[in-house]
């Protein structure tokens, strides 16, 4: 039943001892008849990221000289043309990240959660938005602080507009109720 499952999925078979009947080969801890070793995985681990920082520093090499020979087939025009994209795209990177810190700086009451619903696509947008959210998250705080400063029995004769009703003493009325209803 598993099998039937795996095949439909074209997921390989967890590790667990059990061999892959589609491809005939065993996980790589139980080739050869070996048990697994952790010293043998560490050195693995470790030649594997050998081999990754020869490939960055190849492939950094490789860039260097792609843009060598670019250079050489561009005219001088062109080549500052593409230099002064590049520049104005790294401006614009570093410009939302000023704006990201400024907005961190002067709303402290924003969370990283409320900067990730933020967004924006330019410094402006990001600044009003900013101020937008911070403006009503202080709003509610006041209001919350508001409500929490009201005495339960003036909540209950609270009208809508958040004003008591004049007309009504919630400290008797309550006491007279339970009077009259005796």
């Amino acid at each position: 039943m598993a099998d039937d499952a795996n095949e439909q999925n074209n997921t390989p078979e967890p590790p667990g001892g059990q061999q892959n009947t589609d491809t005939g080969q065993k996980p790589p801890w139980e080739r050869d008849g070996e048990e697994f070793s952790p010293e043998k995985a560490w050195n693995l681990i470790q030649h594997l990221r050998e081999d990754n920082s020869k490939l960055k520093t190849a492939s950094e090499a490789s860039s260097a000289k792609l843009r060598e020979i670019e250079d050489a087939k561009l005219t001088e025009q062109e080549k500052l043309q593409r230099d002064l994209k590049e520049t104005r795209e790294q401006l614009a990177q570093v410009n939302m990240a000023k704006a990201w810190a400024e907005a961190r700086a002067k709303y402290p009451s924003l969370t990283e959660q409320d900067f990730d619903l933020i967004g924006g696509d330019n410094p402006e947008e990001v600044m009003d938005k900013a101020a937008k959210l911070a403006a009503r998250i202080d709003a509610q705080a006041a209001k919350d602080a508001d409500q929490n400063n009201i005495n339960p029995l003036q909540r209950v004769h609270a009208k809508p507009s958040g004003g008591t009703d004049p007309t009504s003493n919630p400290a008797t009325d309550w006491l007279r109720d339970a009077l009259t209803s005796k």
